[in-house]
């Protein structure tokens, strides 16, 4: 049977169970793994700030960057940090929540 039955349907959401082609799992956006995105651009921008852009030692933090943030939150991420390297600002973590966090937000 190609069609699930409304029983199967059910289950399958019950049991966190999606139908894979047609549904995407949604991304975790919760406080802890938004912190930990947090901490590992800090740490990878950090990294590129004080070994130059295409350093080989940055390239672990890199891949843990990508594989703690949401792909718009990288572009997005990125985009910023280029944006003030044109205007010639240095980048500064905006990070309230994580190890490298401020008590105040700052504004590019």
């Amino acid at each position: 049977r190609l069609v699930p039955s409304i029983r199967e349907k059910r289950f399958r959401r019950e049991q966190g169970r999606t139908m894979w082609p047609f549904t995407k799992p949604k991304p975790d956006v919760s406080a802890p793994s938004r912190v930990e995105c947090y901490n590992s651009r800090d740490f990878y921008f950090e990294c590129l700030e004080k070994n130059g852009e295409d350093s080989e030692k940055c390239k672990a933090l890199e891949g843990k960057y990508h594989a703690t943030c949401m792909k718009p939150w990288v572009k997005y991420f990125d985009l910023q940090r280029k944006r003030l390297k044109v205007q010639g600002k240095e980048w500064v973590s905006p990070n309230m929540e994580g190890e490298r966090g401020s008590s105040t937000p700052v504004r590019a």
